[in-house]
């Protein structure tokens, strides 16, 4: 009798569509593992994406002179060189974009060479 009203009750919470499962409304901070790579004028990859409260790792790369990396805003400057790359971690404590860029006078096209870093809300 008792397994039949539970039968019961889990048929109608299907037909009245209520859910039986719960899920997480805010799934938990990840680690974003990024290498970039410093060409002589411009980055590999432009666009680092996470989610609000990831922890990005970078780790520069330099390929043909040295480049710096630094993101707009964020207490860090780091520079490699062929041969030595550089690390950095940060928390993506905002949302919307924040651009980086080469901190590092590397030649004419030192100018060019930036990226952005793109944060969404997490849901």
């Amino acid at each position: 009798m008792f397994v039949a009203r539970l039968l019961l009750a889990a048929g109608a919470a299907a037909i009245a569509g209520v859910s039986t499962t719960s899920r997480a409304a805010n799934p938990a901070p990840q680690r974003i593992d990024v290498v970039i790579e410093g060409h002589f004028g411009h980055f590999t990859p432009t666009e680092i994406q996470a989610n609000y409260g990831d922890t990005i790792h970078v780790t520069l790369k330099a390929m043909d002179s040295a480049h710096g990396f630094k993101v707009e805003g964020k207490d860090f400057d780091i520079t490699a060189y062929p041969g030595l790359p550089a690390e950095v971690t940060f928390v993506a404590d905002w949302v919307g974009g924040k651009e980086w860029f080469c901190t590092f006078d590397c030649g004419p096209q030192h100018g060019t060479m930036s990226g952005m870093v793109v944060v969404t809300k997490r849901e």
